[in-house]
């Protein structure tokens, strides 16, 4: 007599594990038009510096002299009647805005103290990019990836375009927590940042998403080239434990080796906390030399939240 043992998914809370549902979800938030501003959210990110890049439709860039050849319709009477000669306005055609988001889904992005874990944090970051360069009418497509490969969507404007992109980051979520061993894997991303060089041509928004737990001078070199030619914008994903930890008697290990911590043992802890916020603003100094700015999302808080008190 055979016995057939059922074959049950483990289900686990959706900030732990992710799912097409928690993600599509997303689409009304955008739409309700309550979490981003109407205007380009690229150049908000910016900061102080203003994009490389355009959005779409005509932008007015100057006055100049009337010459041969000129749009009379494009004539400026106002500046004409005021100088005596006559005087066009200019406008510069703006560009189409693709988005192409990278979506880090390893197994150092497998942690979370409070409330999410980084990897759930990233995958809502790249659902609310998506829904919303699809609202504004432009194409949008990605490269999601572990360390068992990558999915890349070509941009596309359509929304089962985007729900396809949604799902690819829904499977790679849930295999983490199958991993046995967590190791940082800085050739990782320098690969797929390296994939996403040759897949876009120019005038993208790359968003990365990403811990950034392990990056080298090639990592950097890899984002400097992306911005040449494409306006780039680094979402790194922390812990509330990255930056503290708790007091207290701790035991901390690697899977090999452990030692035991104790914040007030030779200042550990604020040593601990100095050094990521020092990383930190190192990181964000050195990008905004490159016109790259820097969001930080905190795992200990909904992404929409925090998105909404940036720059709502």
């Amino acid at each position: 007599m055979f016995k057939f043992r059922k074959n049950k998914e483990q289900h686990y809370p959706p900030e732990v594990v992710t799912d097409l549902d928690d993600l599509m979800r997303f689409e009304y938030l955008v739409q309700g038009g309550n979490i981003l501003p109407a205007h380009p959210v690229y150049s908000l990110l910016a900061g102080r510096h203003a994009s490389k890049l355009r959005g779409r439709g005509l932008d007015f860039e100057e006055v100049r002299q009337y010459v041969a050849g000129d749009d009379i319709r494009n004539i400026d009477w106002k500046v004409t009647a005021r100088t005596g000669s006559t005087h066009s306005k200019v406008f510069n055609e703006e560009k189409e805005r693709p988005t192409f988001i990278v979506v880090d889904q390893s197994a150092t992005m497998f942690f979370g103290s409070q409330r999410f874990v980084k990897s759930v944090t990233a995958a809502h970051a790249a659902a609310l990019s998506a829904f919303y360069t699809l609202k504004r009418g432009d194409r949008s497509g990605g490269l999601v990836f572990n360390e068992e490969g990558y999915d890349y969507i070509s941009p596309k404007r359509s929304k089962s375009l985007v729900q396809h992109f949604l799902q690819c980051i829904v499977e790679r979520n849930k295999k983490l927590p199958l991993r046995k061993t967590v190791e940082a894997n800085t050739e990782l991303l320098n690969r797929m940042l390296q994939r996403t060089r040759s897949s876009i041509t120019h005038d993208y928004v790359v968003t990365v998403i990403s811990d950034f737990f392990a990056i080298d001078a090639e990592t950097k070199m890899n984002l400097r080239n992306l911005s040449y030619h494409n306006d780039v914008i680094l979402v790194h994903v922390f812990d509330p434990m990255d930056a503290a930890l708790p007091d207290g008697k701790l035991l901390l290990s690697d899977g090999r080796k452990q030692i035991e911590w104790k914040n007030s043992r030779h200042n550990w802890g604020k040593k601990y906390g100095d050094d990521f916020i020092q990383s930190r603003n190192r990181l964000q100094e050195e990008f905004r030399h490159y016109k790259i700015p820097m969001v930080f999302l905190s795992t200990a808080f909904p992404v929409e939240e925090q998105v909404t008190r940036l720059y709502g």
